[in-house]
């Protein structure tokens, strides 16, 4: 089986998001793992080629970042790693309280240990009857390659402990494995942290290997506590154990949530939360320990389910309830298929945890080596140069999307239409106006290939009327005129971007879920209209940003699903990011090697890293450089954005009074004259 060392998230990060207010540095954390590997880093040539690591100073970021060398990063990228076969996968059936009888015990046992013999698979399998069928089941089991161990032991050698049982009890009797802490021991019986550490320890002590069960509560996962809790838990129960004990401990992590109730974490979540374990390992014991150390996932796992769980690379295992009763299932799960049909499947990590309303329209700067993306209804743009903490600007009303613009400033798309903006000096423009009269405003837009700013709108109402009202229109460098390129209307504009050559455009209506693609000609516009993709009926939600690559695929943001699809020129999709939250809003290629596909999110109710910012690496894939709107007029005479202000407020502050009729407004932010309907000035 492969296995790939992942960089992920850091642990440390519990603490509760800051609010954000609206002048230009923000105090957003940025998360280690993958962050790690932006650090220190040569700007790779055009042609791909590796530069030698340079050396930069570290910025602090309110001490929430750890500063490591590239030189020392893990391999972070989301290509399966196949030098890393040594974590071997194991497969354990807790019975629990099954089945009634010692024959029953024996008949089952002796079904599992037929089904183990009949598979050839690179996998350790072990069962955990109820106590008194121990014996009998070691017995059955012997010479099958299957192991058994017990669900519990006390930390004491001897004494008056009525009903309970030694380690050494359990290891006379030939089980090699034992569960600790598990959930259903710390609910039902009132186990601690401290009895699952006492219990760890003796397991260690005696030559059995320690399944070590940690997990959230349905409360704590929908309060986005899963990586604190299961950190918490790990330090109380391995205090004390020394990197060379690990090799006696596996880790299961079990959501309470889902022990029981048919409900499994779906493989990104559990991916997620295994990665956050693993950077546990790393930071507490080192790259090695946690090269080495297995986890398995528990929580309602079924034969349906299995291989997808088994391709996340940080899932090693599973620990099985239920199924496990049957041989046939259980059978099926330890001979899980480790390449299953369909697309490849990558796993997107969380980078900054900004708590965007929703985030859009990410785009990465080649030249200023600088990502930009919105939070629309918030009203924000960020500014993240991978290494401190991203700068954000807030306009007071919607922004729907940025574009490069020359010389080192930005092109917005604002409620009240297309600015320049120069982030140096917060310098602001007006363009053009955006379908003035209509109930829209602007949505997805991206620079083409020849300098000239593409944009779509978006029916405030759409989800109500499902009126067809918005357009798609082109504001031209030169001359900066704005004109309209498609011949039909939509609701919801989506998935603007263009191949290298720049002379094939994507574009899609979202609530049709089909995306296509056009001829483009920067002297008409786009034409020949044909589909590439159209969302499965199976699959939630519909397509959301989307951007090229190199070599002509599209990425796409399937907000709904959770999940970022590659679709090939021929219209397959060969690649799945998987996120551990429902709603990726789009997408772009960046980072110092034009390798990593970062993800913007909404936000969603019980999931705290819903609005962050996510990425991963793709190690087969190049994205193509941005390119910047062609118009270096000056902004010197532009309006200024105050620090501390949005341009609602600036704008009371400079008129009280309507222009038109001279009635005062009816707040400091109102944008339209109560009385007659003039626009604030």
């Amino acid at each position: 089986m492969l296995r790939l060392h992942h960089g992920v998230s850091t642990l440390r990060f519990a603490r509760p998001r800051p609010r954000f207010g609206r002048s230009a540095r923000a105090v957003t954390p940025t998360k280690a793992g993958l962050l790690d590997s932006f650090r220190n880093v040569s700007k790779r040539s055009q042609n791909g080629a590796k530069s030698a690591t340079g050396t930069t100073s570290e910025v602090d970021v309110a001490a929430l970042e750890r500063a490591v060398k590239l030189e020392t990063a893990p391999v972070r990228q989301g290509e399966k790693n196949e030098a890393n076969t040594k974590r071997r996968a194991v497969m354990a059936g807790n019975w629990k309280l099954n089945p009634k009888t010692a024959a029953d015990a024996k008949t089952l046992a002796a079904l599992v240990g037929a089904a183990r013999r009949d598979v050839d698979a690179d996998v350790d399998v072990f069962v955990c009857p109820p106590a008194p069928f121990l014996a009998d089941v070691v017995r059955v089991l012997e010479g099958s390659g299957v192991a058994v161990g017990c669900q519990n032991i006390y930390w004491k050698d001897s004494g008056a402990f009525t009903g309970e049982m030694t380690a050494e009890m359990a290891k006379s009797v030939g089980c090699t494995h034992v569960l600790v802490g598990h959930s259903e021991r710390r609910e039902l019986f009132g186990e601690t942290d401290e009895h699952t550490r006492l219990k760890t320890r003796k397991a260690i002590d005696c030559g059995m290997t320690a399944v070590l069960c940690i997990g959230e509560t349905k409360t704590e996962y929908e309060a986005g506590q899963a990586r604190r809790v299961c950190s918490r838990q790990l330090e109380a129960a391995l205090e004390g154990v020394q990197a060379d004990e690990l090799s006696q401990v596996i880790v299961a992590y079990e959501p309470v949530w889902a022990i029981g109730t048919g409900l499994t974490a779906t493989p990104a979540i559990a991916q997620s939360v295994h990665a956050g374990i693993r950077q546990w390992f790393r930071e507490k014991y080192g790259d090695g320990a946690a090269s080495k150390i297995r986890i398995q996932y528990g929580g309602s796992v079924k034969p349906e389910t299995v291989d997808e769980l088994m391709q996340a690379p940080d899932v090693d295992g599973c620990l099985v309830g239920g199924a496990s009763l049957v041989a046939e299932q259980f059978g099926r799960i330890f001979n899980f298929d480790p390449t299953p049909e369909g697309p490849r499947k990558l796993w997107a990590e969380e980078v900054v945890p900004c708590g965007n309303q929703l985030g859009e329209s990410p785009i990465w700067s080649e030249e200023r080596q600088t990502l930009y993306w919105v939070d629309a209804p918030a009203g924000t743009l960020f500014s993240w140069d991978l290494k401190s903490a991203p700068v954000r600007t807030n306009f007071g009303e919607v922004l729907g999307c940025v574009g490069l613009r020359s010389g080192g400033t930005l092109i917005l798309g604002l409620e009240s239409g297309l600015h320049a903006f120069d982030p140096a000096t917060k310098k602001l423009k007006l363009l053009s106006e955006f379908e003035p009269g209509l109930n829209t405003r602007p949505n997805d837009g991206r620079v083409d290939r020849f300098g000239n700013f593409v944009i779509g709108s978006y029916n405030n109402a759409h989800r109500v009327d499902a009126a067809p009202i918005g357009g798609l229109w082109r504001l031209r460098a030169k001359g900066q005129e704005l004109e309209e390129i498609l011949d039909y209307k939509f609701r919801c504009s989506n998935c603007i971007c263009f191949t290298k050559s720049g002379t094939t455009m994507f574009f899609c209506d979202t609530p049709t879920r089909k995306i296509y693609q056009f001829d483009y000609d920067p002297r008409v516009g786009p034409m020949n209209r044909r589909l590439l993709y159209e969302l499965p009926s199976s699959v939630p939600g519909g397509p959301d940003g989307a951007q090229c690559d190199d070599d002509g695929n599209l990425w796409a943001a399937i907000s709904g699903a959770g999940k970022v699809i590659r679709i090939t020129p021929e219209g397959k999709v060969d690649l799945e990011i998987e996120l551990p939250v429902k709603q990726p809003t789009s997408v772009t290629i960046g980072g110092p090697m034009l390798d990593t596909v970062f993800i913007t999110t909404r936000a969603e109710n019980g999931r705290n890293d819903a609005g962050s910012l996510f990425a991963c690496r793709v190690d087969d894939t190049r994205g193509i450089p941005e390119p910047e709107y062609a118009d270096s007029t000056s902004l010197a005479n532009a309006e200024t954005l105050t620090p501390g202000l949005t341009r609602a407020e600036q704008s009371a502050a400079k008129s009280k009074f309507c222009s038109d009729c001279g009635v005062a407004f009816a707040s400091k932010t109102a944008r339209f004259c109560a009385n007659c309907g003039a626009r604030r000035s």
